[in-house]
């Protein structure tokens, strides 16, 4: 592999530009860079690499890969992102993943628990290392495929604005950035031959039993030789166009709902019927889809038909109620839409993400609160003395995947703090005589590997603080209280 030249490549300004233009990278900023071992990461690296050793720039690089044991060849990537990495002189933080065994845990489909464990590898690292920039290689062809999925399987106007340049990562302070995101897949091609730089083929990626790897393969050349080669152009115009109008909605929508809320609690959110009657269909849908993201329902099951019904309360000849996704409901009361939680009592089984950091409210009223912070003797010793209800510090680096809430499955087991062996969920209840509604109150807070948190009772032995832990995870969960009920 060739070290790459000195010269101004067309390619490298472009990300130069891209960066800048939205200004993803800072001067002297840390960035880890996840590469796989493609074309589109090398090129991505190799962009940095120059780039970093520009005036003004600085930025300091760590590579980072995720091995996902799914393929025979994965090891040969790691290996090839590792020299690479150490041919360019750059940190490199390379760690294995059992995906298949993750997605059989959570249920999740191989392609999510691919993404969420890449996500989860991405906080630790830049963690790790102290980056506040996570790069990773989606560029314009994605944006493409990308728009065309969220279209078919069916979308909002947000998700016709194709891939964001950048977002906040769960952990907070981090931020994903895709310098990649104005240059085409040929455009990355022709930079890599340009520099004698090597790429790993997955083979996968022509399997098209995998939706995307179908648009890429057979639905995207076939409209390309149909309509021309500016097909992608005109999709890249449609999300640029969506992302504006997105934009545009969202300021009326937030007025709109600034004027309509009545009342608003945890789980729970009252808003003035007649004011949204009175605005546009598509001002009203935003404004509902606030509302919701405001009490935290679960969006990522929120169809747009779903939407479009709960928007539809505000009519007068139209229904007075539906259900919602996560055991939530909406009903008009006279000039009242109501929108909230089931009760705790009520609701079947909930599955939320809990947010890392930040503040969850399950429906019932429940609040969970994940922070993290470095670990500190002193503070953990104050805790431990204080001993206050629903207040946990666990050892952040012993929890695996993204956490989950939901209500406790029969049969379930885990290891409670202190105990010298599992158990399970049910006889541990029984042990503390709890009454039955406090029982049903209780929710289990779990990562790929099983329970964290018994909510709001007992951490797992295996996430507990030791010697070694440099990072806390702090959990604080909130139990409405009704009168003469003992805290849980």
């Amino acid at each position: 592999m060739k070290q790459h030249e000195t010269s101004p490549d067309p390619f490298v300004r472009s990300v130069a530009r891209f960066i800048d233009g939205r200004r993803l990278i800072s001067r002297d900023q840390g960035v880890l860079v996840g590469v796989s071992g493609g074309a589109d990461s090398v090129a991505m690296l190799a962009a940095l690499v120059e780039l970093a050793r520009e005036d003004g720039r600085a930025y300091r690089l760590t590579v980072a890969h995720l091995n996902h044991l799914l393929r025979e060849q994965a090891s040969d990537d790691a290996a090839f992102v590792e020299e690479l990495a150490e041919r360019w002189g750059l940190p490199c933080i390379s760690q294995t993943c059992e995906v298949a065994a993750r997605a059989r845990r959570g249920g999740e489909s191989i392609e999510l628990a691919a993404r969420n464990a890449r996500l989860d590898f991405f906080n630790r690292a830049a963690a790790q290392v102290g980056a506040t920039a996570v790069a990773v290689a989606h560029h314009a062809d994605d944006n493409v495929e990308t728009v065309l999925f969220r279209l078919f399987r069916g979308t909002h106007l947000r998700g016709l604005a194709g891939i964001p340049a950048d977002r906040e990562l769960p952990c907070g302070g981090i931020r994903l950035v895709r310098p990649l995101l104005g240059v085409r897949r040929v455009e990355i091609e022709e930079f890599c031959s340009r520099r004698g730089l090597s790429w790993r083929t997955d083979a996968t990626n022509a399997e098209t039993r995998f939706a995307r790897n179908f648009l890429r393969n057979e639905l995207l050349p076939m409209l390309r030789e149909r309509f021309g080669g500016g097909v992608d152009e005109a999709v890249g115009r449609l999300a640029s166009a969506a992302g504006d109008a997105e934009e545009a909605l969202s300021l009326l929508a937030g007025d709109l709902l600034g004027r309509s809320v009545m009342d608003i609690a945890p789980g729970r959110i009252v808003l003035d019927a007649n004011l949204l009657a009175e605005a546009s269909d598509a001002v009203r849908l935003h404004a509902v889809r606030s509302a919701l993201e405001r009490i935290d329902a679960p969006m990522r099951e929120m169809s747009a038909e779903r939407l479009a019904e709960l928007a539809a309360l505000v009519d007068a000849d139209g229904p007075t109620g539906i259900s919602l996704p996560g055991a939530y409901a909406a009903r008009r009361e006279r000039d009242e839409l109501v929108i909230e939680a089931a009760s705790c009592d009520s609701c079947g089984p909930i599955h939320l993400s809990v947010p890392r950091p930040g503040e969850l409210t399950l429906p019932g009223g429940m609040r969970v609160r994940c922070d993290f912070a470095p670990m500190d003797r002193e503070a953990f010793d104050a805790h431990c003395r204080d001993n206050s209800p629903g207040v946990e510090m666990i050892d952040a680096d012993c929890v695996h995947g993204p956490l989950v809430c939901r209500t406790r499955e029969d049969g379930e087991k885990f290891h409670p703090l202190g105990a010298p062996g599992s158990k399970s969920v049910s006889d541990f209840l029984t042990d503390l005589k709890l009454p039955s509604r406090l029982r049903r109150q209780v929710r289990c807070i779990c990562d790929t590997e099983g329970i964290v948190y018994l909510a709001p009772l007992r951490i797992a032995d295996r996430v507990k603080v030791t010697g070694e832990t440099e990072r806390i995870l702090r959990i604080v969960v909130s139990v409405p209280q009704s009168p003469g009920d003992r805290t849980v």
